[in-house]
Order: structure tokens, then C-alpha cells, then sequence
């Protein structure tokens, strides 16, 4: 009777999971217990979506026979476009088109809109074979289109997706002005080519040689002057300085040093350019001397072994690795560390009273200053040199900020003579400008990028345009959140709780069982 009432009341449960499961599936309702919010979308993407006009359609195509690893990801596309839904109304739409391997017709409509398909291992019958898989979306508005090639990426997914209805709800793309003239790498060289792809999918990037244009044009209200290394005539200096008074928005990544890794005998030179006092004059001073760091990024240095020679993992000094990151600023608030090759500390210049300064980053307190060789007068960048612990002394040092204000004109109340400009001269500010400097020029090429950089770059050219826009999508979840560091001690207390844990639980249930098997008999015999 009693197996027959355990049976019973089995059934009704696996009854009741089944339904339940059954109607989930058709109903959208989610509660986001992640820290930051990470599966729920941002007051950022609601506020877009809530201003859509005409409608938007969203195709999401994918493959029929869709990897088991893969298929959560199917499933969030899914969760996020019916959160889409919810606030968009009827200004948004979407369909999943499922693609099997003999639908030709799909295959190249998909195609079509510039989604490919991937190769991916799928396994069936103990058996791994590859197979091309789609999951591909495309967002249509009028005539215009905007893709997702492949949504593997989640933490990516809502800026993605928000980012490509912003461009087409708006119709174009604000402008982003790219420095040049003055030793900068332009827009078409290798090494930028990464950041600068990604750069442009949310913005037109635009490449302004200040030795040649006569002004910063009007429509671009944010520039980036990276790695400047020659010097700015007044009339150069003049173009830039007008460009912050009337509201313009700069990101500054400058080094006082010029690196050269391929000079063996002067592989570290001075920096001739003259924008370092203008950039004073803006509230920001360079140090003069590279900072050394003892927490820091490995390299790969030759090591003698005998004859040969081998690549060894070492900590380079050169390249701080940054954990003191300011939780307050949306630009550094959700990255878990962050770093650079070759800074210079940087400190504030101007009138706290009209500018404000917040630093971004800080080295570690073991942070000191690179001093040239005495014998040979240069610095040496080698990774395979040892840097003793006395040289890590100076303590904590900024490395980024961010100024916010206003400002009178480096070049006093009136123009110079000199100069020709197609508008009047402004002497104070006329709107509150941004600055973010970056005591680095090298950051945003490839050859020097490290985990975070591109992110930290997006980050700061998001903040300048719009500090309340896409930026909090972006940053949400960027890197792993990390483990706590534990003690010897802790770690050997956690190790025996995980091996003798299960095993006495298991004992007491056992005896538990014993106990209330023995009491009932017992009853039952009384």
C-alpha cells in the first residue's frame, strides 16, 4: 500500500514538472540574481527602444541540428529578443528560422545579409563529425540592414544587439575624429587596424590631420590624439585648443618617452613633441620618467639552458599590471584588472576650482622609476634583466584620469597674428569639455595590447561621446569575476571538507535511517 501511495505521488510530481516546464516555455519571465545585472538588459537599451518610430524586423537564423554546447546560447538570443519585445511593443518583431543541410534556399538568403556559416565539432553516435552551423542575426529597418554574424559571445550579446538598432533608428553614425599630422599612426595603418574595426561599428571614423585641416570640423564633437611624437606648430596647437573651448571631448594617449624596440642602443628616447605643456596647460603634467611596476604582465625572454636557448615565461616590470581601478567611473568599473607597456605617472595642473580631477587607474605600491644604465646613459627594457626590490619605492601612481571643466585658451585672450581661423577666437570656455588621459601611447596597437585593452579603449570613446550611453552595456561582465586569495591553512581546511564530506553525510543518513527503521519496529511490536 505504501509503495503504492510512493508511486502514486512520484507520478503527480513528474506530472506536475512537465506542465510547468511545458508552460515556461511559452511564457517570458526571468528573475537575474548575477551580479551586475548581467542577464538583464540596461535602462540604456529600454530608453532606445521605447523612442524606435517605425518598426524593426529581426531575423535570427540558425541551424537546425545545433551543437550541444552551443544550444544556451540559442536560448538567450531567444530570452533577450522576447525582453526586447516587452519594451519595444510592436516597434519590433522577430522570427527564428531554422536552417537544415538541405535547404539551399535559406542558406543563401542567409548568405545574402553577410551571415556565414562556422565549422563546429558535432558529436552523434560516439562518433565526431564537423558540420557547418549558423546562428546569425539581422536587423532590418527600411533599406537599411545591420548584422550579428555569429552570437557566441553573450556578456556581448546586448551591446551587440542595442548597438545595431541604435545605428539604424538613428539613420547615422555620429563622427569620432581620429588626430593625426604629428607622428600619430593613421587610420590606415596595420597595427590600429583591430581597434580601429572596432571603433567603427558604432561610430564613422574620421581621420583629421591637423597639419592640414583648417579647423577640427564642427560635426565632431570627440577626438582621439594617440601617441603624438613630433612638434605642434602654434597654428596646430591653436586648432586643438579651440576645439576643447567650444565643448570638444579628448581622449589624450600620450607617452613622454618614444619606444623603439628595435633599437639595440637606443631602444627608449625623448619625446621632442611640444603637447605636453599644452596638455598642462589643460590640467594634465606627463612625467618625464618610465614607471616601473613590480606587479606586472609576463613576456617571453630567451633563457640560456647549456647550448640552447629557450623561451621562459618572466615578469616584466614594464608592462603594470593595474587592479587599483576606480569603481566610480563607468569606464574602469566593471574590469577586474588592466594594463599597459610603458607609462609615465601623470598629476593635476590646473584650477580645481573649474576642473575636476578623478583619477582611473593607479600602479601598485610597489611602483618605481626606470633609471638609466650609469655606463651607458640609456635605459634598459631588456626582459631578460632582473630589477632588484629597492627599486620599487615610490609608491602608488597615477597612470589615467579623467578632467571635466572649463578652461581659458592657451593662447591668452586674443588670436595670435599669426594664425588664420575660420571662426572667432574663443578666450574661455563656452560649454564644459572631457578629458581622458593615458599616461601611453601604445595601447591602442596590436603589438601592445593586453587582456582588456581594446575594451578600456571602446570604454573611453563610448564615455566621451555619451557617458551615459552604451557604455553600461559594454562593460557589463567583461572580465571572470576571481576567487578570493586564501590562506595555506583555509586551503587545507577546504581540502579534507571536500574529501570527508560526502562520505559522512552519507554515514549519518545511514545511521539516521537505522534509527527510524529500529523506532518504528519497536512501536510496532509494542
Amino acid at each position: 500500500m505504501n509503495s503504492k501511495h510512493t508511486w502514486s505521488f512520484t507520478a503527480i510530481v513528474i506530472g506536475v514538472i512537465f506542465i510547468i516546464n511545458l508552460f515556461s516555455q511559452q511564457i517570458f519571465l526571468r528573475f537575474d540574481l548575477t551580479e551586475n545585472q548581467r542577464y538583464s538588459i540596461s535602462d540604456v537599451t529600454r530608453d532606445i527602444l521605447e523612442d524606435i518610430d517605425d518598426p524593426i524586423t529581426v531575423k535570427v537564423y540558425f541551424s537546425e541540428n545545433f551543437p550541444r554546447q552551443l544550444i544556451s546560447v540559442k536560448q538567450y538570443v531567444l530570452d533577450m529578443l522576447n525582453e526586447y519585445r516587452a519594451y519595444a511593443g510592436t516597434s519590433l518583431e522577430y522570427e527564428f528560422i531554422s536552417i537544415t543541410g538541405e535547404d539551399q534556399e535559406l542558406e543563401q538568403e542567409a548568405m545574402s545579409y553577410g551571415i556565414q556559416p562556422v565549422q563546429a565539432n558535432i558529436t552523434e553516435s560516439d562518433e565526431i563529425k564537423v558540420q557547418r552551423i549558423y546562428l546569425g542575426i539581422v536587423f532590418l529597418y527600411g533599406d537599411q540592414k545591420e548584422i550579428i554574424p555569429f552570437a557566441q559571445q553573450v556578456d556581448q550579446l546586448e551591446y551587440d544587439m542595442t548597438g545595431a538598432i541604435k545605428k539604424l533608428s538613428q539613420g547615422s553614425l555620429p563622427k569620432i575624429g581620429w588626430l593625426t599630422g604629428h607622428g600619430e599612426q593613421s587610420l590606415g595603418e596595420e597595427g590600429v587596424a583591430r581597434a580601429m574595426s572596432e571603433i567603427q561599428k558604432n561610430y564613422e571614423l574620421v581621420e583629421v590631420n591637423l597639419s592640414s585641416e583648417e579647423q577640427i570640423p564642427q560635426d565632431v564633437n570627440t577626438a582621439i590624439l594617440a601617441g603624438s611624437t613630433a612638434p605642434f606648430n602654434d597654428h596646430d596647437l591653436y586648432k586643438l585648443d579651440q576645439f576643447l573651448l567650444r565643448g570638444g571631448r579628448l581622449g589624450a594617449f600620450l607617452n613622454t618617452k618614444i619606444i623603439d624596440m628595435q633599437n639595440q642602443y637606443m631602444p627608449v628616447q625623448e619625446n621632442p613633441s611640444n603637447i605636453f605643456s599644452f596638455m598642462e596647460h589643460y590640467g594634465i603634467k606627463y612625467g618625464r620618467q618610465l614607471l616601473l611596476d613590480k606587479q606586472s604582465y609576463q613576456v617571453q625572454a630567451m633563457q640560456n639552458l647549456g647550448f640552447l636557448q629557450i623561451p621562459v615565461a618572466v615578469d616584466y616590470p614594464f608592462a603594470p599590471r593595474i587592479t587599483n581601478l576606480n569603481k566610480e567611473n563607468p569606464i574602469v568599473n566593471r574590469l577586474s584588472e588592466l594594463g599597459f607597456f610603458f607609462v609615465n605617472e601623470l598629476s593635476f595642473s590646473a584650477d580645481s576650482s573649474t576642473v575636476a580631477f578623478n583619477p582611473l587607474m593607479y600602479t601598485s605600491d610597489m611602483t618605481g622609476y626606470a633609471m638609466p644604465d650609469q655606463r651607458t646613459r640609456q635605459i634598459n627594457i631588456s626582459a631578460a634583466q632582473e630589477v632588484p626590490d629597492y627599486m620599487y619605492r615610490e609608491g602608488e601612481k597615477v597612470i589615467s584620469a579623467v578632467l571635466e571643466g572649463e578652461y581659458s585658451s592657451y593662447f591668452g585672450m586674443n588670436r595670435p597674428d599669426s594664425i588664420a581661423f575660420p571662426v572667432s577666437h574663443l578666450a574661455t570656455s563656452i560649454s564644459s569639455s572631457a578629458l581622458v588621459s593615458v599616461g601611453n601611447a601604445t595601447f591602442t596597437s596590436q603589438q601592445f595590447m593586453v587582456p582588456a585593452s581594446l575594451t578600456f579603449l571602446l570604454n573611453t570613446v563610448d564615455w566621451l561621446h555619451d557617458r551615459n550611453g552604451l557604455i553600461s552595456i559594454r562593460s557589463k561582465n567583461v572580465q571572470p569575476s576571481q576567487l578570493d586569495e586564501m590562506t595555506s591553512g583555509t586551503r587545507q581546511t577546504m581540502k579534507w571538507m571536500n574529501i570527508l564530506l560526502a562520505p559522512m553525510l552519507i554515514v549519518l543518513f545511514g545511521i539516521l535511517r537505522w534509527y527510524i527503521r529500529n523506532k518504528s519496529k519497536s512501536l510496532a511490536g509494542a
